[in-house]
């Protein structure tokens, strides 16, 4: 059975016309490529010098890509944002879930940091940024975030969710045994952050992230 992102309308030739359960993409600015889902309006990458290569992974089970990269360990980068969406009078909130690396400068275009913390929660140690739309045009937007790629040897995921609702961002912190007991769905992302298990991705999706825009990407330290 393959996880969908959202419940979008779909078009006669099974296309979604628009992304997440409430968001619709800018008429003028391109779609995201290579990101979870149909018609989803968040794109995740990683940019700098830092970066070897890049290229994308199948992921089965989501019908989708994944952006993939390979990285310079101990290295500086930079973790993009953005967001391709009307944002709605309630705005628009991401949080990012990050493997724990030293983090820098944050700038974006219409958003705002509000928070990057870092956690240790049943063994896995990771970051949580949290940014809200910070304009009252509704544009879409995005942040960039620099860091040094210091997670440690070997693959790690990142993955962005995308809300309207800012309850939503306790009920997730909840869930990864941040703000209450881990539970199963939130142990599969903190593995997907820690290992860039695209199994973990899947139950993920499935568990815990049905309902709302995401985008993910995996990158290899060596």
């Amino acid at each position: 059975m393959e996880a969908t992102l959202g419940s979008p309308a779909r078009t006669a030739d099974g296309r979604s016309d628009r992304g997440g359960a409430s968001a619709r993409p800018i008429s003028n600015q391109p779609k995201p490529q290579h990101s979870l889902g149909l018609g989803v309006v968040l794109f995740t990458w990683l940019k700098g010098d830092a970066v070897i290569s890049e290229g994308r992974t199948w992921v089965p089970g989501i019908s989708a890509y994944v952006k993939k990269y390979k990285v310079r360990h101990d290295e500086m980068g930079t973790i993009k944002v953005s967001v391709f969406k009307w944002v709605p009078l309630g705005g628009y909130a991401t949080i990012t879930f990050m493997p724990d690396m030293t983090t820098y400068k944050f700038r974006g275009e219409h958003f705002k940091r509000d928070s990057i913390n870092s956690y240790d929660v049943a063994g896995y140690r990771f970051k949580v940024l949290i940014a809200h739309y910070d304009s009252w045009l509704s544009l879409g937007g995005w942040w960039e975030q620099d860091v040094k790629f210091d997670a440690g040897y070997g693959t790690h995921g990142i993955i962005t969710v995308g809300m309207t609702e800012w309850p939503i961002v306790d009920t997730l912190l909840e869930k990864i045994g941040v703000k209450g007991k881990l539970t199963n769905a939130g142990k599969k992302l903190l593995k997907f952050v820690a290992d860039g298990s695209t199994d973990a991705l899947v139950d993920t999706i499935g568990l815990l992230l049905s309902e709302l825009d995401i985008d993910a990407a995996v990158f290899t330290e060596v």
